[in-house]
């Protein structure tokens, strides 16, 4: 996201007590994607990233200018591309060494206790289209865990906790391409 703040302004930033001025970018101002792009449903599709994929790349491959990554990281509200942007399994497995010591340590250490209120079913309507129906399930407490029925209930480790987390991280939202040279002259216009 480099290409982001090259449009900004700087200005000279004096540091008394090191007797020093320093030229910064001043990120005070923000360019916000319209509402208008973030209400219509049209504006914009689902994009899964893949394992090894980058903001830059998928800027690359979705509107031909790699330069162009903010317009992937705005409008997921990505703010910080190392934590809210998902990681491939090389990094991933290094990110859970760190955090729990070692890949076996975190496979078992029970992260939270779930309920299964309703699991992942298909139907098919009148149609005849295909419908998934997402599981849903309730974090729960180790005592109300041990009380449910065999079939309802799940333990998750921290591994699988944080295998779930940057696996929701893989699907993002992406602004239709027909939208994006308007977006661009937005951006440019303000920061000019």
């Amino acid at each position: 996201m480099p290409h982001y703040f090259s449009n900004f302004r700087s200005f000279d930033y004096n540091l008394p007590p090191l007797g020093m001025t320093n030229r910064v970018t001043d990120i005070t101002k923000r360019f916000v994607i319209r509402d208008f792009y973030k209400k219509n449903l049209f504006s914009f599709f689902r994009y899964d990233v893949s394992d090894s994929q980058r903001p830059d790349n998928v800027a690359y491959e979705l509107y031909g200018d790699s330069t162009l990554d903010w317009l992937i990281l705005l409008p997921n509200e990505i703010l910080d591309p190392y934590f809210q942007w998902p990681l491939g399994q090389n990094q991933l497995n290094e990110f859970i060494r760190k955090k729990y010591g070692s890949i076996s340590s975190a496979l078992a250490e029970i992260h939270h206790y779930e309920q299964i209120i309703q699991t992942r079913t298909e139907i098919i309507n009148s149609d005849g289209e295909k419908i998934v129906v997402p599981e849903r399930t309730l974090q729960v407490d180790q005592t109300t865990y041990t009380s449910l029925p065999i079939n309802s209930k799940r333990q998750v480790t921290a591994y699988d906790y944080e295998l779930a987390k940057n696996e929701r991280n893989r699907t993002i939202s992406i602004i239709d391409a027909t939208y994006v040279p308007s977006i661009v002259e937005r951006f440019r216009n303000l920061y000019a």
